[in-house]
């Protein structure tokens, strides 16, 4: 088993799972987050915000799914993760660039605009992705030792509470 690749798994679930329940829990700042991507899109896709707003989440849940261990759906998970991440990064480029910002409800609560943190944090994320999605199909299984799997959990764990909490610690380091 390779336990790297179970670290960025389970990573990349949990940082997706509690971005999709994050959404769930504060819909209103999730739907006003995607009516300001789509509005930068085109003014007229703003209307659309509600359906895209559960879109996303819908996406990102999905993911998660096909992102747990033991189920034969690694590879779309990895490469969906890629997808969205992309996405992201991509949103969060054109926010950092622009005068006016999109206010980054990424994990449910709106927090602070969109900016460089959260260009790295989605790079970093996406890069993520990327080499899972590498690795699923360049190694083998394998029998698992329980202290690997435990060490690969903790990881992710503490890896997507960071994530989930970055604008959060970013106010606590800054202030």
């Amino acid at each position: 088993m390779n336990y790297l690749l179970a670290a960025v798994q389970l990573s990349l679930l949990g940082t997706l799972l509690v971005s999709g329940i994050g959404k769930i829990r504060a819909p209103r700042d999730s739907r006003v987050m995607v009516e300001e991507v789509l509005g930068r899109a085109a003014p007229g896709l703003r209307r659309y915000a509600p359906i895209g707003a559960g879109a996303l989440i819908g996406a990102e849940l999905v993911t998660a799914i096909a992102l747990i261990p033991g189920l034969p759906l690694q590879g779309f998970g990895f490469a969906a993760a890629l997808l969205l991440f992309s996405v992201f990064t991509g949103v969060a480029v054109h926010s950092a660039r622009s005068r006016t910002k999109i206010v980054c409800a990424c994990f449910g609560r709106a927090a602070s605009p969109l900016g460089v943190r959260h260009v790295v944090r989605n790079v970093l994320l996406t890069a993520m992705a990327a080499g899972g999605l590498a690795l699923v199909f360049t190694t083998g299984s394998g029998t698992a030792e329980l202290a690997g799997l435990v060490l690969a959990a903790a990881f992710a764990l503490i890896f997507t509470v960071v994530i989930a909490f970055l604008d959060d610690l970013a106010s606590l380091i800054t202030e």
